[in-house]
Parts: structure tokens; sequence; C-alpha cells
């Protein structure tokens, strides 16, 4: 009779040990990036992510490193996003349960006949970068909505040294040589930025050449020659185009240095 009681209570310790989650593995995190715990299953999305850059996938250690950078890369924004109120901070685990109810209604809907834009099921890597563009651009809306007076600066340094994305109008004076039977004919032509945009298409040679081209240089464009003679430009003044400045310097400059600056910051621990 002693040795069953014993036996009984060995077994029940062994389950209280098993729930506890000490002798666990897989509930134990692998690695800490600054105040995060990321367990195995979070981690190893990253590592996957990540090899893609590399040239040596098969190299452990750099994809452990890599791995852990990526991480860094990944919480420093969605610190960043839960600081200015863009986003709620990233939970992997309420991340998995929105993957496994994106794919149940995608699935229902194909059942009921109804059309599924995009992709019918997620992986875990495909829907995690849905999630990361998501909490990148909203975090570009809320920091461009209400910016502080150094980043206005820096956006108004950003606007002149990007100025010719700020293009209100230009002129442009080009030369047209045709050669034909009779002889070669010589036209001086005018146009302006409103014109081309509307009136060229996208793979229209000669818009290509008075957008971009050299002032002087000739353009085989097959059944004439061009030669861009004059090109002059005006542009929206920062004031006026301050909006859009502001979010393109966020999402060109701001953002991802600051993703970068911290995610260098965070200490990566492995357990």
């Amino acid at each position: 009779m002693r040795l069953k009681w014993q036996s009984i209570f060995a077994a029940v310790f062994v389950l209280a040990f098993a729930a506890s989650g000490c002798g666990a593995y897989q509930e134990r995190p692998v690695l800490r990036i600054g105040e995060h715990d990321i367990y195995k299953e979070e981690y190893d999305l990253y590592c996957e992510i990540a090899k893609k850059d590399m040239v040596d996938r098969d190299d452990e250690d750099q994809v452990k490193e890599q791995g852990a950078l990526y991480a860094a890369e990944c919480y420093s924004l969605f610190d960043i996003a839960s600081e200015c109120g863009a986003k709620e901070m990233f939970s992997f685990e309420s991340f998995l349960d929105e993957l496994d109810a994106k794919n149940k209604e995608n699935k229902d809907k194909l059942s009921d006949g109804d059309v599924v834009m995009g992709l019918i099921e997620f992986e875990k890597y495909d829907y995690f970068e849905y999630i990361l563009a998501e909490y990148r651009q909203k975090t570009i809306e809320k920091l461009s909505a209400s910016p502080d007076k150094d980043m206005v600066e820096s956006a108004e340094i950003y606007y002149e040294e990007h100025k010719d994305n700020y293009i209100e109008n230009a002129r442009y004076q080009y030369q047209v040589i045709v050669k034909t039977e009779e002889g070669t004919e010589i036209q001086i032509m005018e146009t302006d930025y409103q014109t081309i945009t509307q009136s060229y298409h996208a793979s229209d040679m000669l818009g290509d050449v008075l957008l971009s081209g050299n002032i002087g240089e000739e353009y085989d464009l097959g059944d004439r020659t061009v030669i861009l003679l004059d090109r002059e430009n005006s542009y929206y003044s920062f004031e006026e185009a301050k909006g859009t400045v502001i979010r393109n310097y966020v999402e060109d400059v701001y953002l991802p240095q600051e993703i970068e600056r911290r995610a260098g910051q965070m200490e990566r621990q492995f357990y």
C-alpha cells in the first residue's frame, strides 16, 4: 500500500512540475531585446526573414546574430508606434490569433463563393510583413500629423535637398530634328511640366528627355532627334508643400534613422 501511495504522489508531482512550465523549454524565452522577451517560435520567424538578405544562410552564428538584430529593429518600430499612439504594443500571441482568424475568414469567404483579394492563406512570414508594414504606415501618419520644432526644421533641410520632388511647373524648350527625303526639318518647340505629365505616356521617350535629360545633349528617338535647349523649373514653397514634405521626411529619413538608432542601443541577450 505504501508503494502505491508513493507512486501516486510521484505522478502528481511530475504533472504539477510540467504544468508549471519549469520543465518545458518551449515556454521559456530564448532572447531578450531591450525590455522584450522573445520566445522560440517568434525568434525562428525573425531568423527566417533575416536569412533573405544573407549570402551564407548556413552560417548558424550569423543567422543567430542577424535574427536578433532584425528582432531589435522590429521592436524599435513597435516601441515608437506605441509611444506616439499610432498602434498598441505588438504581441506575438495576438499576431498568431489574428493570422488564424484571417485565414479562417478567407476560407469561409471562398466556401460562400465570395472573392478574396490577395493571398487566400497567409503563412506566418507573409502576414508578419503585412503587419509590420501597417505598423510603419500608422507610425508615419501619426508622427507626420504632429511634428515638433526639430522635425519641421529637419524637414525644411530635406525639402531643399529634394526640391525636384516638389515641382509646381516647369517650362522646356527643345529642338526637334527630322530627316526626310526632301531634307532636314528643324523646329524649336516649347512645353511645360503639366502638359508632359498629362499628355505623355509614362513610356514616352520625349517626356523622359524633357524631364531628366541633359541640356544640349542629342537624343535619338528613332524617327527624330531631340536636343533639350532649356529647362526652367518653378517649385512649390516649403509652406505650400509642408504636409507632404514632413511626411516624406519622416518616411525616408526620420523613422528609418530612429529605428536604426534604437536597435543599435537595445541590449540583445540570449538565454
